[in-house]
């Protein structure tokens, strides 16, 4: 049971955490959010970034990541102060444990599953995200950078709570009770998990229930320990990897403490002398880290990618059946997002459960490793949470392309569109959406090659920026080789973001 929720667990924030609009280098991805009415006014996204391991870093710095509208000298807005009231909001939600609403998950708690509490922090970001939007007015066509760096950063706090609270009463643990209470610490909670106890579920529970009395009527705690939670996350998770691989957000540095509370909190790294020289030690070492990793970390056994088609083609199929009870599209004005992400979580958990199981049935050796297995998981997820933009977009790319002009000898033929391009002709993908299902459900061919163009468009686009931007990789290094058409591949590359 546990295994199987750390792989679920891993699915959802290998997946939710891939569509940062800042890491992908395709700005046409997004273009669909100005041209489509239907579409909701902000969706949550993080980036995996935020769930690299955790590593010190004595690094700072001043640059700004510019938006559309700005020159690289002019001064972005300060993001901390919303993504600290978003968290301590998380505080205060979990405090008053609302039903449906769970944030943390006990050792001897079976009836609450690892979705329910990432989908809740989901909630959480996006609720406050459209919040600050609305009293600062802010548009997503010149702020949805901030707004996404904003919304990943709440959902990567809200998403380790338990760790990051535990790390935070580690390091207050020899502190007087007069100071613990500027890092959002309470003296009780020190003294329960201090006192020896056989029943640890029940120690954890009486130092969640100190806090959460407290955080119900205290405003100024639960503020105290959003900025602890979140200075730890910028310092010692986000920053390392980002600042490694070269890539810069807005608002990387922890200037949101005081020097005495940074220095104890953070162990006194706040002095940035020779910041240009730790930063090429860095850069050293992080190249000689991912040259040995590229030697020592072996290719799977066999390809990710036909597993990963197959449950991509049987959504298409489920998807156009348009179920209510497990909807993987929004079907009406009244659905919210986090149904249909749920939906789509519960499909791949679904699948991968019914294919490991047809496996032991047989008798046959496992076949993946679990780092396969969570791969996979996350690439289904990762692509139906975004498959609307997907779909529009490779119909956009090959529609004002030479593939698609009647004039170029190039072009495809349109009785050809669905085998090789894995789009419905005639306009029908913008015009008619029954018509685009019941195709998908009757012809396995199309729903085949229209899989495998939405799964290469995914990881050319946004796993691949995301992993090199984060200093990770995949086990395959998000290689697409199952399409040999040149000219398609060329199509499907990041475009520069202007």
């Amino acid at each position: 049971m546990a295994s199987h929720q750390r792989l679920i667990r891993c699915i959802i924030l290998f997946s939710l955490a891939l569509g940062c609009s800042c890491f992908s280098s395709d700005a046409s991805l997004h273009s669909r959010k100005n041209s489509a009415s239907h579409r909701r006014t902000f969706d949550v996204a993080t980036s995996p970034l935020w769930g690299a391991t955790a590593g010190e870093s004595n690094v700072a710095t001043d640059k700004i990541l510019p938006t559309e509208n700005q020159t690289p000298t002019q001064k972005q807005r300060d993001l901390h102060p919303p993504t600290i009231d978003a968290i301590s909001k998380g505080l205060l939600m979990r405090a008053q444990n609302l039903p449906k609403m769970h944030f943390r998950i006990f050792e001897d708690d079976e009836n609450i599953e690892p979705w329910e509490v990432t989908l809740t922090c989901g909630k959480v970001a996006q609720q406050s995200v459209e919040e600050w939007q609305r009293v600062e007015q802010l548009t997503l066509e010149d702020h949805e950078d901030e707004m996404q760096v904003v919304a990943g950063r709440v959902m990567a706090v809200l998403t380790r709570l338990e760790e990051l609270e535990e790390d935070l009463l580690k390091r207050c643990n020899k502190m007087s009770e007069e100071v613990i209470f500027d890092f959002g610490v309470l003296p009780k909670e020190l003294q329960i998990l201090q006192t020896g106890s056989e029943d640890a579920a029940k120690q954890m529970r009486d130092a969640a229930a100190a806090i959460d009395a407290a955080c119900l009527f205290d405003e100024q705690l639960r503020y105290n320990r959003a900025k602890s939670l979140l200075a730890m996350f910028l310092h010692e998770i986000e920053g390392p990897g980002l600042r490694r691989n070269g890539v810069v957000f807005p608002c990387m540095d922890v200037d949101f403490l005081s020097e005495g509370i940074f220095d104890a909190l953070l162990g006194g790294a706040s002095d940035v002398s020779g910041v240009e020289k730790s930063v090429e030690d860095n850069v050293e070492k992080s190249v000689e880290n991912v040259e040995t990793t590229v030697e020592e970390k072996p290719s799977p056994s066999q390809s990710l990618h036909p597993l990963t088609i197959d449950a991509i083609e049987e959504a298409f199929r489920f998807r156009a059946q348009n179920v209510t009870t497990s909807p993987l599209r929004l079907l009406d004005s009244n659905m919210e997002w986090f149904e249909v992400q749920y939906s789509i979580m519960k499909f791949a958990d679904r699948f991968l459960e019914k294919y490991t199981k047809g496996s032991k049935k047989k008798n046959e050796e496992p076949t993946w490793t679990e780092e396969e297995l969570q791969t996979i998981g996350g690439r289904i997820v990762g692509v139906l949470v975004r498959l609307d933009d997907l779909e529009w977009e490779w119909n956009h790319r090959v529609s004002t392309s030479t593939l698609g002009q009647p004039e170029s000898p190039d072009m495809i033929p349109y009785n050809q569109w669905k085998s090789i391009l894995g789009l419905h002709p005639d306009n029908v993908e913008q015009r008619c959406t029954k018509t685009l299902d019941m195709a998908l459900l009757e012809e396995k061919d199309f729903a085949r090659a229209r899989a495998e163009r939405m799964l290469a468009l995914f990881l050319l686009c946004v796993e691949g920026p995301a992993m090199k931007a984060s200093g990770n990789r995949s086990p395959d290094d998000s290689e697409v080789d199952f399409i040999q058409d040149s000219t398609q591949l060329n199509l499907m590359m990041p475009k520069v973001k202007e």
